[in-house]
């Protein structure tokens, strides 16, 4: 109990105190009226104690609750950047792995349309990080299409029957050259679309829109004419943009 709430309990007993001692000091015959005020008199006083108690109780109660409150405002903000953290954790690993695969790919032989797709679906990882430099990605990116080819979807041999230019694929079949890169490109766009609906793509739209144009400018040259390579005017402007 608080020290005011005491103070006020022997104020009380105090005035009673008082009131008896007079009685007492002064002769009087106490009637059944008077008998009766005193009882309410006090059952008055009892009940404005209680009551004011009660009342003190129910402060302190919604004190304590606003109190429990804050706690658990603040052990929820904790748990949410904890789940913040772990999430960005979560996008870091893919990223690298995505990276890594890409590189591998790169360095392998006819590898370079996979190398494009790894280091393309990294970037759906990275937006989500707190990555601030995305040149070196879009470095690699523009060195990719660079050295897109005819021979990026098949193997060295391909054939023309009719104005259609049939490619030989890894599991030696026969397919039309468009075909075989609409399928790839249908993995490259649901990234794209995916990239593109994310909240953070501001942070690389600028120049992702410039790779994605220079690439599929590329891919609609290989299947429009598989026969013509890349120039050297037509590679440096597309690893080293004006």
């Amino acid at each position: 109990m608080k020290q005011w709430m005491i103070n006020i309990i022997l104020f009380s007993l105090t005035i009673v105190a008082i009131l008896i001692a007079l009685l007492k000091a002064t002769p009087f015959e106490i009637t059944g009226d008077a008998y009766i005020g005193i009882i309410v008199t006090l059952l008055s006083i009892a009940s404005t104690l209680v009551i004011g108690y009660q009342i003190y109780n129910a402060i302190e109660f919604r004190k304590e609750i606003n109190n429990q409150k804050r706690q658990y405002e603040l052990v929820l903000q904790k748990s949410q950047e904890i789940d913040k953290k772990f999430c960005e954790q979560e996008y870091q690993i893919q990223e690298g792995f995505d990276l890594i695969s890409s590189l591998i790919n790169y360095n392998s032989i006819d590898g370079i349309a996979q190398a494009f797709y790894s280091m393309h679906h990294a970037l759906l990882s990275s937006i989500e990080t707190n990555r601030t430099d995305y040149e070196w990605i879009f470095s690699y990116l523009r060195e990719f299409i660079s050295k897109f080819c005819n021979q990026t979807f098949s193997l060295p041999f391909f054939t023309q029957v009719k104005g259609i230019h049939y490619v030989k694929t890894s599991e030696n079949i026969n397919m039309p050259l468009k075909e075989l890169v609409d399928i790839y490109l249908t993995l490259i766009k649901d990234d794209e679309n995916k990239i593109r609906a994310n909240s953070n793509f501001y942070k690389i739209q600028l120049e992702y829109n410039r790779i994605m144009k220079l690439f599929y400018q590329r891919i609609e040259n290989i299947v429009s004419n598989p026969n013509e390579e890349i120039t050297d005017e037509e590679r440096s402007k597309i690893i080293n943009p004006s």
